[in-house]
């Protein structure tokens, strides 16, 4: 029995080579794995192994189960924030997968599939990587007809904004001169917020001299009340978003019955206080505790974190990431992390950016168990969280690097590529014997050192 495997999903990387005939294979190990599954557009689909998951006690496998379940619980949270209209989208191409009882083996069919797939991957109709949206392969009167024939109601606004290049065409604007916000399709802010009204807005109420400054934005939606003045709706229980929050924090109290220590503990319980009242004051002390909590073999991400889909930075995508210790590889990588203080000496930068006192790296090699929202199926190789300066500079962080995602980057690919482009034989030789330890090490540099 090949105890590494007890937990499989699905990543995808980039892929914008044209095929060959080999390589629409699946990539499959010695030992039978599939890594490689299927390939459409501009995309691949990878497999992965989660390492170690069987040596865990039961406690340990309830625990991750619980996390995951938790961050499962958000997942039209992502779709509703990277666009208004996402659910009711796929809604729709859902419904007429299910219903459709035509001619399926046609190109417009196969490209209405391919289309579904994108829009499954990314979340939504705009490309997790370019932000811009995506463009069907079918015309529209063929849609229509799918629609039609499947009974699925969706308006006409909503189909034109799926074939019409000219609306919504951005997810994430960063041009000014089109409005970031208003040449922007994500959906953190009412659709005629401008970038001016959030600055406006927040000048009022952030101290820009706070030693602790809260990150005022990350969890609501910036709405017009009925008399036109802005609010935040707050992402909570009771809130926006709130029944799904509510079932995270179901999980989480289950997860509490099962935590590996006081600090897990204490971690979960302000998590769920955070959810309950969408205090950001709460947040902070949540991440001060997480940060802290290195004890334990499971650990997680939960909540609205990462700013990026936002063009003006303040408001958090909904993300989960439950892993577990990779033993082998943190001991190896704590070499790295105990020898922090050497990288920033001698770095070559100027003396006065230089930290004096590195305070807090923590670096672990982890194996995912589970992902939902922002994080899949587009999954990062490796996080360093919190986000707050102040907690990274008073408390530490932790930076991690997802070793069972790499693992599946790397077995998953191609010899040909390399072969290609390398200068000579020795070069291949030198790629083909260290180039995995080189990428772990290059991603393990970036996430403790850089």
């Amino acid at each position: 029995m090949r105890k590494q495997l007890t937990y499989l999903l699905l990543i995808a990387l980039s892929w914008s080579c044209t095929p060959t005939a080999k390589e629409e294979q699946p990539v499959v190990a010695e030992d039978d794995f599939v890594w490689k599954t299927e390939q459409f557009a501009d995309l691949k689909m990878i497999r992965y192994q989660v390492p170690g998951f069987d040596q865990l006690t039961l406690d340990q496998k309830k625990l991750a189960y619980y996390l995951t379940q938790a961050g499962l619980s958000g997942r039209d949270i992502i779709w509703d924030q990277n666009y208004r209209h996402n659910l009711a989208i796929r809604s729709a191409l859902e419904n007429v997968i299910n219903n459709f009882e035509g001619d399926r083996e046609n190109e417009d069919w196969n490209q209405f599939m391919i289309y579904v797939k994108r829009v499954w991957f990314s979340n939504g109709i705009h490309h997790h990587y370019s932000m811009a949206k995506i463009e069907p392969g079918f015309r529209q009167e063929y849609f229509q007809s799918l629609l039609d024939d499947t009974n699925t109601q969706l308006t006409e606004e909503i189909v034109n904004t799926i074939f019409d290049p000219s609306i919504d065409n951005k997810k994430v604007n960063l041009d000014p001169e089109k409005g970031l916000l208003l040449g922007s399709a994500s959906n953190f802010y009412d659709p005629d917020v401008t970038a001016e009204d959030v600055d406006e807005f927040y000048a009022q109420i952030t101290d820009k001299n706070a030693e602790e400054p809260l990150s005022y934005g990350l969890n609501s939606k910036l709405v017009r009340d009925e008399n036109g003045q802005l609010r935040e709706e707050i992402w909570k229980s009771g809130g926006m978003y709130g029944e799904a929050i509510d079932q995270m924090i179901y999980w989480l109290e289950k997860a509490i019955t099962v935590a590996e220590n006081e600090a897990q503990k204490r971690g979960f319980e302000l998590l769920i206080e955070y959810f309950k009242t969408g205090s950001l004051k709460t947040w902070d002390e949540y991440n001060v505790v997480w940060a802290a909590a290195t004890a334990g073999d499971i650990d997680y991400i939960l909540g609205f974190i990462e700013v990026y889909n936002d063009p003006k930075g303040y408001r958090g995508s909904y993300e989960s990431i439950i892993q577990v210790n990779d033993f082998d590889a943190s001991a190896r990588m704590k070499v790295l992390s105990d020898n922090a203080q050497w990288f920033e000496d001698n770095s070559p930068i100027m003396n006065e950016h230089k930290k004096e006192n590195v305070v807090g790296v923590s670096y672990k090699v982890v194996n995912v168990a589970g992902e939902s929202g922002d994080a899949s199926p587009s999954t990062p190789i490796g996080v360093n969280l919190p986000n707050a300066n102040w907690i990274r500079a008073k408390h530490g962080s932790k930076s991690v690097s997802l070793g069972n995602i790499i693992d599946a980057y790397d077995k998953a690919g191609t010899a040909g590529f390399t072969a290609e482009f390398a200068y000579n034989q020795a070069e291949l030789e030198r790629a083909q014997n260290h180039g995995e330890i080189g990428d772990k090490m290059h991603t393990a540099l970036h996430e403790v050192i850089g």
